[in-house]
């Protein structure tokens, strides 16, 4: 059996592991996944806007995609890498500009992404809006037409009173006074009032009937719409036509339940009542018909005052929903629009904001600004070595201020420097014990 040699066998400088690999900047990776992940979702969005349904449509829409994915790349990489750069070398227009051609394409990709990917949920949210301000339509004027029905009884009751009224003239007179009765004017006057409100209450009465009618089939065709529109195996376009069809009947059973129930009639003939009638050469029975009207007509008034008439207009059915629609139902549609705004807008801005602190703060530390000032403050490194002149004799030296004067050990004038060259001093002057004989009496040096 073969022994494995534990000893290692590596030669000289050889490494013991694989040297660790080198990762990519994050730049290199980020940019092409944003603008991959841009360009998809701008596909996806596109042929909703374009309602491609052919292979034309669907071309342009890839077109338009692929020319965004580019202009987005080329404009993030250009602003990211060069602009930071060049905005931290001190050039401001390079800085607004790589900021505001972000700004002005992710802006441009993020509506034309959030608007394509929410526009059939936009008109979904649509259609569900209509429906629900047509129910409460439907509801407002089936409410008005059912207290309209509250005439009848009033309608009933003048119509039933006048009659008596006729009745009772026709016999005794008991309106115009004259007590042997019989077909007179007065009579006459009366019964034509009760034969007009016996044919409004018919009219009020088969009404009724139709309206009743009308209010169930209103109710099936409301229930007919949200049918329609929570069916999910139909297409938008499908279920939209549909709706819009349902929309029709009810707006045309509304005008038929404005016309089962006359209030206007009812209104117009308790107007007339109310103004009652003229017996020529008779006021004592002009006033006792007149009242008798008035009393019914302000009965009818009264009643027909409680009674709320609704004239509102229908909510009109949506039309189809456009680009800037979308952007009304970004509270319902939130999340779609952040991942947009993030991926479109957010993110290249980020990007170009740690990249251009991270140039900036590079550059501080090669060159700080106080950089001079600290090389001013330091102290000066010693320079070379002065030599020293070779050692003199004290004979040889001359004082300062005194040239060509010999400086003996006992001759030093320590007032010479300060008494300047002029200052001569004559040789054979021994105050300051110069006795030098190679030194001529008054001769100057």
């Amino acid at each position: 059996m073969t022994k494995l040699d534990p000893t290692p066998t590596r030669g000289f400088g050889e490494p013991v592991r694989l040297p660790p690999r080198k990762s990519r900047p994050l730049l290199d990776l980020a940019l092409p996944a944003t603008a991959v992940g841009s360009g998809v979702m701008l596909g996806m969005a596109v042929p909703a806007m374009l309602d491609a349904s052919s292979f034309w449509d669907y071309a342009k829409a890839l077109a338009l995609a692929f020319s965004a994915t580019a202009v987005s790349y080329g404009v993030n990489k250009l602003a990211i890498e060069r602009g930071a750069e060049l905005g931290t070398t001190g050039y401001r227009g390079a800085t607004i500009v790589s900021i505001g051609s972000i700004l002005a394409v992710g802006s441009g990709l993020f509506a034309a992404t959030y608007a394509g990917l929410t526009l059939k949920d936009t008109g979904e949210l649509q259609l569900q809006q209509h429906g629900q301000a047509l129910s409460l339509y439907v509801g407002a004027r089936s409410g008005a037409a059912s207290a309209a029905a509250k005439v009848i009884p009033a309608i009933r009751a003048t119509e039933a009173d006048l009659s008596a009224k006729a009745a009772c003239e026709l016999a005794t007179s008991c309106i115009s006074g004259h007590r042997n009765g019989g077909n007179g004017t007065v009579a006459r006057v009366v019964q034509m009032q009760a034969v007009r409100a016996s044919s409004i209450s018919q009219q009020i009465t088969v009404g009724e009937t139709a309206r009743e009618q009308i209010i169930r089939r209103l109710n099936d065709d409301i229930a007919a719409y949200q049918t329609i529109l929570n069916n999910g195996d139909l297409a938008f376009r499908e279920r939209r036509a549909k709706l819009q069809a349902v929309d029709a009947r009810i707006r045309q059973a509304i005008g038929d339940l404005d016309a089962v129930v006359p209030l206007s009639l009812v209104a117009a003939y308790a107007g007339e009542l109310q103004a009652g009638v003229s017996v020529v050469g008779r006021p004592e029975v002009e006033a006792r018909l007149g009242a008798l009207l008035s009393q019914q007509g302000k009965s009818l008034a009264t009643v027909i005052e409680g009674i709320e008439e609704v004239r509102t207009v229908p909510p009109v059915f949506p039309p189809r929903p456009g680009v800037s629609d979308t952007f009304g139902y970004i509270p319902h549609l939130l999340p779609i629009a952040a991942i947009a705004a993030v991926v479109e807008l957010i993110f290249p801005l980020v990007l170009w904001a740690y990249t251009f602190w991270s140039l900036a703060w590079s550059k501080h530390k090669e060159d700080p600004p106080d950089a001079a000032e600290q090389v001013l403050q330091l102290p000066k490194p010693p320079g070379p070595p002065v030599p020293h002149a070779p050692a003199q004799d004290d004979t040889v030296r001359r004082l300062p201020g005194r040239p060509r004067r010999p400086n003996g050990s006992n001759i030093a004038d320590p007032e010479a420097y300060f008494r300047g060259p002029a200052a001569w001093r004559a040789p054979d002057d021994d105050r300051f014990g110069n006795t030098d004989p190679t030194l001529r009496a008054g001769s100057r040096p």
